[in-house]
């Protein structure tokens, strides 16, 4: 009898490059510290760096849905680039897991959710105002460190929805419905990357603490009309 499940493979290779950035830039070392965890570690499988490892690579090789997870949790590269010292998952804690090395799709979910719930399901809330600065501190580290003009692009793009996503607007701009988000770029560095809905103007809601973490003049500001407020906002940067 032929097998053809083609036992513990994997179609996606660059998880291991994608770890090696990650590590490079600590980017879900530095994001896990924005979390508080009120699990009992007794019980814990999965840290909270692996669990947002697990997702944010997971996004960046094009699996946008938390349910792309229920296939993706038993893929024993991405366990390996999520630092599983198991990656076949055969030590679990709960036996009905055994086989299965990464997290749930639910598990993710309630990663997500835990800022927005209260039960006794909902442990690793995040602190907002930190996980906005170290974004945004990685971004400036990534600047050329002795330039002498910096040139920040702003930008605001509608991205039509597809369906009832939660705080959908009417754009008669772009003539149907979408997100408003942010953007500010530095040559080809993408320094902020910030989602809002679209029901008011393209200056509203940009991000305050890029004047608070700033620790260099910025040469000019290039916008759209519709982000005017925030080029004049920002220009108050200047030394």
């Amino acid at each position: 009898m032929a097998d053809f499940t083609g036992g513990t493979l994997s179609s996606d290779g660059g998880m291991l490059l994608l770890r090696q950035i990650d590590a490079g830039l600590g980017v879900t070392e530095a994001l896990a510290g924005c979390f508080s965890d009120r699990r009992d570690r007794r019980f814990v499988d999965h840290s909270t760096q692996q669990l947002l490892a697990q997702r944010i690579y997971g996004l960046a090789l094009g699996y946008e849905d938390l349910n792309d997870h229920e296939a993706l949790r038993r893929d024993p590269l991405l366990a390996t680039a999520c630092e599983k010292v198991d990656p076949l998952g055969r030590d679990r804690f709960n036996p009905q897991d055994r086989g299965v090395a990464l997290a749930g799709a639910s598990t993710l979910n309630r990663l997500e959710l835990s800022n927005n719930k209260t039960t006794r399901c909902h442990k690793l809330p995040h602190d907002p105002a930190k996980v906005e600065g170290c974004l945004l501190r990685m971004g400036v580290r990534c600047l050329p460190k002795h330039a002498k003009e910096i040139v920040l692009d702003l930008d605001s793009m509608g991205h039509l929805v597809h369906g009832l996503q939660e705080g959908r607007h009417f754009s008669g701009y772009y003539g149907d419905y979408c997100y408003l988000p942010l953007y500010i770029v530095v040559g080809d560095v993408v320094l902020w990357a910030q989602l809002r809905t679209s029901d008011h103007g393209g200056d509203e809601g940009w991000c305050p603490r890029l004047r608070k973490s700033w620790q260099r003049s910025v040469s000019a500001c290039r916008a759209c009309a519709s982000s005017c407020a925030v080029t004049a906002d920002l220009a108050g940067m200047r030394s």
